[in-house]
């Protein structure tokens, strides 16, 4: 892998001549309040690299919270058109442990039949990682995620060096053509230089147990009291999973107009955590109990998806932490608890 380097404020200098160009959405994360989100940048002096963790992560741009599939006339089957809507974008800044999402989301929608919704935006879009520079006390991400999985799904990785520059290293060809005219010079950072670099910011959470271990840890604290301690506390409001970047499930609706002439069919963001999300036919819902949706969302992060992909289904990102007005969504508060109470 070539690394280059590049001063801080000549990569601004190239940010706004990419927006110039507008051959794609640029798309980097900037202030909002005291928070931070991926939003289009009209300027590249918008774009903050320096932050903790944004609100929601990028999979929006992949999987939108609400999108439309097909487009028809009531009562006219022959009129059912399938709508697929992308455009290409440039993800600047997204921190690695949404890159290690994207890969798992990217195995998601991939398996079986493939959903070409999602992968005609993927496939149109180019991602620039980044290693944070600022400390997120929920932040467990060393924890759980192998070196090499930000990587699978990376075009260019920035790294904040202590001189003004960032390093750049380069994992794709589609990365290197994009910062071809960018004024980057051969990387004189050592590679020690270079790991510092990407591990200045420590974490300040770890989980209690290898991750390798938690599959079978989980499976033989399946009737633990943990499910019911904290399922108690729940709102059932759905936080955690919606700021959640591997978490995938959706709704899907007909929506008329009001006209009775056009309609929609569109999906929608959904999570296991909200009450009705496993009401099946007959009005049953196997997973009526907060304590059993609870168990759930742990089990899919901790057994489910390791066993399925062989990296674990959550990312560290600490934003469920966040978000949970109860305090109990983090994974590594989970842990812990049972460590406390065997």
């Amino acid at each position: 892998m070539d690394i280059v380097k590049i001063p801080e404020n000549d990569f601004y200098k190239f940010v706004d001549k990419k927006i110039a160009e507008k051959s794609s959405r640029i798309i980097s994360v900037v202030r909002k309040g005291t928070k931070f989100v991926f939003d289009e940048l009209d300027s590249a002096s918008r774009m903050c690299l320096d932050y903790d963790v944004t609100i929601l992560p990028p999979k929006k741009y992949f999987q939108p919270q609400k999108e439309t599939l097909l487009r028809f006339v009531p009562k006219q089957a022959d009129s059912y058109e399938a709508v697929n809507e992308f455009e290409p974008i440039t993800l600047i800044g997204v921190h690695y442990y949404d890159l290690a999402a994207i890969y798992l989301m990217d195995r998601a929608f991939s398996e079986g039949k493939k959903d070409e919704n999602y992968l005609k935006k993927r496939n149109n879009a180019l991602l620039i990682g980044l290693y944070p520079t600022h400390f997120f006390k929920y932040r467990f991400s060393s924890s759980v995620i192998k070196g090499e999985q930000p990587y699978k799904v990376a075009d260019l990785m920035l790294i904040h060096m202590d001189d003004g520059h960032f390093a750049l290293e380069i994992v794709t060809e589609k990365g290197r053509a994009y910062i071809e005219g960018a004024g980057c010079k051969k990387s004189d950072y050592t590679l020690k230089e270079i790991e510092d670099a990407k591990n200045r910011i420590k974490d300040d959470q770890r989980l209690p147990i290898p991750v390798e271990l938690t599959p079978d840890y989980l499976m033989k604290n399946h009737d633990h009291p943990v499910w019911e301690v904290f399922g108690e506390k729940c709102y059932s409001c759905g936080s955690c999973v919606f700021v959640c970047p591997t978490c995938y499930c959706f709704d899907m609706k007909d929506e008329i107009d009001l006209t009775l002439k056009s309609g929609e069919r569109t999906r929608n963001w959904d999570g296991c955590m909200l009450e009705n999300f496993a009401v099946c036919a007959g009005g049953h819902n196997f997973r009526g109990k907060r304590a059993a949706r609870f168990r759930h969302r742990i089990f899919r992060k901790g057994v489910n998806l390791p066993l399925k992909y062989h990296y674990w289904g959550c990312v560290g990102c600490g934003r469920c932490a966040d978000a949970c007005t109860s305090s109990i969504a983090g994974p590594v508060k989970v842990f812990k608890y049972i460590e406390e109470n065997k």
